[in-house]
């Protein structure tokens, strides 16, 4: 049998034409799972900041640039160990601060032992909004017949 070697991998979520889902909203949970067996390789928090405006909403995105991996930007990190190739299933979920807005990510790879996916790591892209109703309050009490007026504040994960 070969011996076990460590690989490292970093994963980042986004928000659809936006900046890194950061802890602000909670972050994201984060699971890698053996593909064919359904055994949990790792799982953690996507935590830290929202990343570099002017890097990821500003300029252009050349091929190999760094544009989300930048000091402080939000990220899961994770060391396995590995004997063989493995095929894995990388899933996000979050905002975790806005279950309400809870969206899923996944995608497929292979992970090679001794072979890191580090830097940018491997980029999730989650879709959606976040709906905060302002007004009324959710402790108000309404009758049927009242007039309602609706406020809410709806940004982008």
């Amino acid at each position: 049998m070969l011996e076990p070697q460590p690989t490292e991998i970093t994963v980042r979520i986004v928000s659809c034409d936006a900046k890194i889902i950061g802890s602000l909203v909670g972050g994201c949970r984060i699971t890698i799972q053996h593909r064919v067996t359904g055994e949990v390789l790792a799982q953690g928090l996507h935590l830290g900041g929202s990343g570099d405006t002017e890097s990821i909403m500003e300029r252009p995105h050349k091929r190999g640039a760094v544009v989300y991996g930048t000091r402080g930007s939000a990220a899961y990190s994770a060391k396995i160990l590995l004997t063989e190739p493995t095929p894995v299933e990388i899933i996000a979920e979050g905002p975790l601060a806005y279950p309400q807005a809870l969206e899923r990510a996944s995608t497929s790879t292979w992970l090679i032992p001794g072979e890191s996916l580090l830097g940018e790591g491997l980029i999730l892209q989650l879709h959606g909004f976040i709906v905060d109703i302002m007004t009324p309050e959710s402790v108000d009490v309404l009758h049927s017949g009242d007039q309602v007026h609706l406020q809410a504040s709806i940004r982008l994960l």
